[in-house]
């Protein structure tokens, strides 16, 4: 068990940075002339007022990422732009930069009204240009007069007294788990029971969605199926180099695919959950060949590549082997804190905050006290500011209602919102509680509030949008969250359940370097096969995501296991041969489409097949593509509506008016749907 610990001293040094004193003053460090001002950091800016001709401004919480050591008319000017203001008045008349303008409201003559400038709260002591910002600073700009006690945009606006009591924690952690029992059941369902099949190591995803519902305490003798025939399939690959799948033999690189680091991450974490040992399953050294530097060069564009693999290294406490040839948990840990400038640079441009909580999922142990002796990192005081920084931008985006919006789209994205919640739960962090220092619970609203309208317990239904793609990421989320509420081991730590594999002297390596697997979900929706949900390092968030790893988290077991196919035996692979899909003709329902500015339409194709093929099949072959960017595609799903008819359904945006052709291919044929946006 895990001692929950949150405001280390450690920790807290490194929050140092965007601690805020007093009554909402930002204090600057007392050396900070001679202080590091290099990287990143990120500002909350929000404007509202009317004057007394009807004229209006209202700039909701606009964040912008700039480099430390900047001045708050910096970041204001890159607010005002990025809000679509071009018509605005920053002067400075011998105080420092100040804001007198915005739109058509500009400061009195006689100054009864003028536009104030605070900061976390409070009204800030020096001009705008003569503030030097800190990390996650909140700036409000008020059409203000004198004896106005408004002293932060209402955006800001945070009532704790509305935070859980012990009665609403008690409820909600109990609806988690029922929400968790119904999910867990009604995935096992859709993926697992169909009783005809036994996954493997050719369906990575396969086994990620076992390893989510594992960690959610899902009971099935399925699972026993599925380690045998993985366990056979790694013998058949350490003794002969080859496995055989759909009746064709294929080597490690066939196997594993374009990112190998997400296969194996993903197969380490399958047979750790199991409670096996990674490192010798069936004479083969599933950690060895994961931390192969070749390996890890190969899969250098996978999405949370280096998070991915931390999460899989860890969750059985297993290290890479020494050598030059092998990666480190040292470079993987330097390497994630080192690019959380470029997690949130990259939330901000996709409008999702994925990136930055699956960064964050592995990095507890690193930056808190709860580091053990072998794992400590060479650059703490890095990792410890990155964490902080991580932490605070997740909370800082966080909506009044609790929710976080997703890619510019729904105010309540559960992709997003399920790898906040993993992230959380990686964190030891309390949905229901700030007395750890943590701001998670807006105007009394948590996360899991957020998550309960997704399952219906009471009439044990699931969203048909989240069963359409990945409903395990909110399993997952489920699941960490519970864990840490109980103080249960986290969601990725499996060591602490009792599973802490000893090394094994006589394990054979892998044959053929290959690469490693992404444990976080994927981030936006793609095309969601009807029974294997496919997970690319999430989760662009949740590519949805991630670990994400669209790229994320667990729950209570359901009762019964569905039928079982025979145990596979120790040769080779026991996985059923089947065809090779072949596409005869792909359609489009309508060949124009159209949609409003900002809203949302659904494009159909029907896809027909030579054989009858399964809805996860042909949609592994479909490939969409957009010709302009006045349109942009949101979410995938596909099902089978005749035999030999899969119908792909695409969610497309109108970013901009405009017209814009959206084709989609499978194997060799394809069909173009014109869109207009209006």
């Amino acid at each position: 068990m895990i001692k929950k610990k949150w405001m280390s001293s450690l920790l807290a040094a490194a929050l140092a940075f965007t601690t805020v004193f007093g009554a909402g003053v930002t204090v600057k460090a007392a050396d900070e002339t001679d202080a590091d001002q290099t990287g990143k950091i990120t500002v909350y800016v929000a404007a509202e007022g009317a004057d007394d001709e009807g004229h209006t401004v209202d700039i909701g919480k606009i964040a912008v990422q700039v480099d430390k050591g900047t001045k708050g008319d910096v970041a204001v000017e890159q607010a005002l732009q990025k809000a679509g203001y071009t018509d605005y008045l920053i002067e400075d008349t011998g105080y420092g930069a100040n804001l007198n303008k915005i739109g058509d409201i500009a400061n009195a003559a006689d100054w009864s009204k003028y536009w104030g400038f605070y900061i976390n709260g409070a009204y800030a002591p020096a001009s705008l240009g003569n503030t030097t910002l800190q990390d996650n600073d909140k700036i409000s700009y008020l059409y203000t007069y004198y004896g106005d006690t408004a002293v932060q945009a209402k955006v800001f606006d945070d009532d704790a007294s509305l935070n859980p009591d012990s009665d609403k924690t008690a409820s909600l952690l109990a609806n988690a788990k029922a929400q968790q029992e119904v999910l867990a059941d009604t995935i096992f369902k859709k993926v697992f029971g169909d009783g005809q099949t036994v996954y493997g190591i050719e369906t990575p995803d396969a086994l990620y969605v076992a390893f989510s519902l594992l960690r959610a305490d899902y009971k099935s003798d399925y699972f026993d199926e599925m380690y045998a025939n993985v366990e056979s399939q790694l013998k058949s690959l350490a003794d002969t180099g080859s496995v055989t799948v759909e009746g064709e033999a294929k080597d490690e690189a066939v196997i594993a695919g374009k990112y190998p680091e997400l296969t194996y991450a993903k197969i380490v974490l399958f047979v750790t959950a199991m409670g096996k040992d990674a490192r010798n399953v069936g004479g083969y050294n599933l950690i060895e060949k994961m931390a192969q530097k070749s390996t890890y060069e190969a899969s250098s564009e996978a999405y949370m590549l280096d998070s991915t693999m931390l999460l899989a290294l860890d969750s059985g406490n297993y290290f890479p082997p020494a050598g030059d040839d092998y990666i480190t948990k040292d470079d993987l840990v330097n390497n994630i804190a080192a690019k959380m400038d470029d997690s949130i640079a990259q939330a901000l441009q996709w409008s999702s905050v994925d990136s930055v909580a699956m960064a964050l999922q592995p990095l507890y142990k690193y930056a808190t006290d709860d580091i053990l002796p072998e794992d400590a990192s060479s650059d703490r005081t890095a990792v410890q500011e990155a964490y902080a920084k991580g932490i605070h931008f997740l909370e800082s985006t966080q909506n009044a209602d609790g929710s976080w919006s997703g890619y510019g789209t729904e105010t309540n994205n559960v992709w997003t919102l399920a790898q906040i919640m993993t992230a959380m739960g990686q964190l030891r962090i309390n949905p229901c509680s700030e007395t750890d220092g943590t701001d998670f619970i807006k105007n009394g609203m948590t996360v899991l509030d957020d998550a309960a309208v997704f399952v219906d317990v009471e009439n044990k239904k699931v969203d048909d949008d989240l069963m359409s793609y990945q409903p395990e990421q909110l399993l997952r989320g489920l699941t960490a969250v519970i864990r840490a509420m109980e103080g249960r081991d986290s969601l990725y730590d499996v060591r602490y359940s009792g599973v802490t594999p000893e090394p094994s002297p006589s394990v054979t390596p892998s044959v053929v370097p290959s690469e490693a697997p992404s444990a976080a979900p994927s981030q936006s929706p793609t095309v969601s096969p009807s029974n294997v949900p496919s997970e690319t390092s999430s989760a662009a968030p949740s590519q949805s995501p991630a670990v994400s790893p669209s790229n994320v988290p667990s729950q209570t077991p359901a009762a019964s296991a569905p039928a079982k196919t025979a145990t596979p035996a120790a040769t080779a692979s026991a996985a059923p041969a089947k065809s090779k899909v072949k596409v005869t003709k792909v359609k489009a329902v309508k060949t124009k489409v159209t949609v409003k500015k900002g809203k949302k339409a659904v494009v159909k194709w029907n896809v027909t097949t030579a054989k009858k093929a399964s809805a996860a099949s042909v949609a592994k072959l479909v490939k969409v593509s957009v010709n302009k960017k006045n349109v942009k595609v949101v979410k995938k799903s596909a099902k089978t509506k005749k035999a030999k008819v899969t119908q792909i359904t695409v969610t497309v945006k109108g970013v901009k008016k405009g017209n814009a052709v959206v084709t989609l291919k499978a194997d060799k044929k394809k069909s173009k749907v014109k869109v207009v946006v209006r």
